[in-house]
C-alpha cells in the first residue's frame, strides 16, 4: 500500500515535465537532436540540483546574518538567491555542455536543449515537494513550477541560440551580450516569479498569465524562425 502511494506520487511529479519534454521535442521539426544528448542534458539539470542547494544555503546563511529591512530581506530570500542561483547553475550546465557541440546547427537547438536542463532540475525538485507535501502539490505545482522552468528555459534558449547564431556570423560584441542576457533574463524573470509568489496575490497572477503569453509567443517564433547557425 504504502509502495503504491510513493509510485503514484512520483508519477503525478515526474508527469508534467516528460509531458511539457515532448512538447519542446516535438516542435523541433528541422533536425530533431539526438536522444543520448538531451538525456544527458536532462539528467545534468538532475545533477545540478547538489550545486544550488549548496550555494542557497550558503546564500540563506549570509542574508540571515544581517539585519535586513523586511521588504529587502524578501527581495534578497525571494528574488536574488532563486533566480540568480538556480538559473546561474542552470546556464553554466548548458553553455559549458551544448555550446561547442557539433549538434548545435541550429538556432532551434538551444530552446530544446535549455528546457531540458531546466526540466531536469524542476523534476527532481518537484519529487522532493510533492514526497513530502502529497498529491495537492504535485497538482499546484504542475499549473504553476514546472511550466515556470520550462518558460525560463525557453527565454534561456532563444537567447543562446541567436547568441550562436550572431558568433558564427562574427558578430562577436552582440553575441557575448546576448549570452549574457541568456542568463540575465530568466535569471529575472525567475526571481520575479518566486518574489511576487510570497504576499501579492493577483499580481503574482496577472504576472503569471503575461509570462505566458511572452513565453508562447517567443516559442511559436522561435520554431518558425529556425535556421541553421551558420551560412
Amino acid at each position: 500500500m504504502i509502495f503504491n502511494s510513493i509510485l503514484f506520487l512520483l508519477l503525478a511529479a515526474l508527469l508534467p515535465p516528460l509531458v511539457l519534454l515532448g512538447i519542446i521535442y516535438r516542435m523541433d521539426k528541422i533536425e530533431q537532436e539526438p536522444p543520448a544528448l538531451l538525456l544527458g542534458l536532462f539528467l545534468r539539470g538532475v545533477l545540478a540540483m547538489f550545486p544550488i542547494l549548496v550555494l542557497e544555503l550558503l546564500a540563506d546563511q549570509f542574508i540571515d546574518f544581517f539585519p535586513w529591512s523586511t521588504l529587502v530581506y524578501l527581495f534578497l530570500a525571494y528574488f536574488v538567491i532563486p533566480g540568480f542561483i538556480e538559473e546561474g547553475v542552470k546556464y553554466r550546465v548548458l553553455s559549458r555542455r551544448t555550446w561547442n557541440d557539433p549538434n548545435f546547427n541550429y538556432r532551434f537547438d538551444a530552446v530544446v536543449y535549455a528546457v531540458f536542463v531546466s526540466l531536469g532540475f524542476a523534476a527532481v525538485e518537484n519529487v522532493l515537494y510533492v514526497l513530502t507535501n502529497g498529491f495537492s502539490t504535485a497538482v499546484v505545482r504542475a499549473i504553476f513550477s514546472i511550466p515556470g522552468h520550462a518558460m525560463f528555459g525557453v527565454v534561456m534558449g532563444a537567447c543562446l541560440g541567436t547568441a550562436k547564431w550572431m558568433e558564427a556570423h562574427r558578430q562577436f560584441e552582440q553575441a557575448a551580450a546576448l549570452r549574457k542576457r541568456a542568463f540575465l533574463l530568466p535569471a529575472i524573470l525567475h526571481g520575479l516569479y518566486d518574489f511576487l509568489l510570497v504576499g501579492f496575490g493577483w499580481i503574482f497572477y496577472l504576472y503569471f498569465i503575461g509570462l505566458v503569453i511572452y513565453v508562447v509567443k517567443l516559442l511559436k517564433r522561435s520554431a518558425r524562425e529556425d535556421g541553421p547557425v551558420t551560412m
